[in-house]
């Protein structure tokens, strides 16, 4: 049986759903769902290519169905999603709330932050980084979310490092910031990160103009010709050399070879907020 490629994305003005038979270049619109809602987050499940959940100021919506159908699973604005390692799915909320579910019905609130949770980050195989609109920086502990002693002033995105969970990549209103320090870049970054694992790492950052793309930990960084004012960047899980990347202008993009070049897969719709891969049989 052939394998299908489902594509979620997340806009201001409700989801997308394009699908593939494989070819990363033939993707074609299956289904709108969440019509009028602006979206924040969308995750598929890396267990249950069925199983998706979209967030937004109107709540958490799933489907067990691939998007034929969508219900509200909790009805409270909710700013960023994820799943950990285990399967188990996050929703951060807007009044600093850190909610959790194995299931994706019932919900569990182990802990109140100091403010809004605008992000997720997965780092190592069982580490979960959330990040608040205060800049500060908590890990899940099985005590609870702790702070990892860092804030970092007006931050927009947080990725860390498949091969150091330790090493965190941050940008703020005009800068990447790491441990090693902060360097300056050449427009304001939007908040979209991403680093892509093999040799060597690639780290692709996304800026009110060029996408940046950087080979050495961010020390050095280039414009790349293609996307611009990118929102989110997406890898497929064991595709370590294919991004996906949704801009502010409602188009998106693909690559396969490490963010070098792009081609555009569709353009008109609403800014893109976040993009969810799925495979199926």
């Amino acid at each position: 049986m052939a394998e299908a490629r489902i594509l979620y994305v997340a806009t201001a003005d409700g989801l997308i759903q394009l699908a593939n038979p494989g070819k990363s270049d033939r993707w074609r619109e299956v289904g709108r769902a969440l019509r009028g809602q602006d979206l924040r987050a969308v995750v598929a499940s890396p267990a249950d290519p069925l199983l998706v959940y979209a967030g937004g100021r109107g709540g958490v919506a799933g489907s067990t169905n691939g998007g034929l159908s969508w219900e509200v699973i909790r009805a409270e604005p909710v700013c960023a999603l994820a799943f950990d390692r285990r399967g188990v799915l996050y929703a951060g909320t807007e009044r600093g709330v850190v909610l959790s579910s194995a299931e994706g019905t019932a919900w569990d609130e182990p802990d109140a932050l100091a403010a809004a949770v605008v992000q997720f980050a997965v780092a190592g195989e069982d580490i979960l980084l959330s990040v608040g609109a205060d800049g500060t920086v908590c890990q899940r502990t099985e005590a609870g979310w702790i702070s990892r002693e860092m804030q970092v002033p007006h931050i927009r995105g947080l990725v860390a490092s498949p091969a150091d969970a330790r090493a965190l990549f941050m940008v703020n209103q005009s800068s990447l910031v790491t441990s090693l320090g902060t360097h300056r870049l050449p427009a304001p970054p939007t908040g979209a990160l991403l680093i892509l694992t093999g040799g060597p790492e690639v780290l692709l950052i996304g800026t009110s103009g060029l996408l940046l793309r950087s080979e050495d930990g961010g020390h050095t960084v280039a414009g790349v010709a293609g996307p611009e004012n990118v929102s989110v960047l997406v890898t497929p899980p064991r595709f370590v050399d294919q991004v996906f990347a949704g801009t502010e202008s409602g188009s998106l993009w693909f690559s396969s070879d490490r963010g070098r070049t792009w081609a555009e897969l569709r353009t008109g719709d609403p800014p893109i907020r976040g993009v969810a891969f799925a495979r199926a049989l």
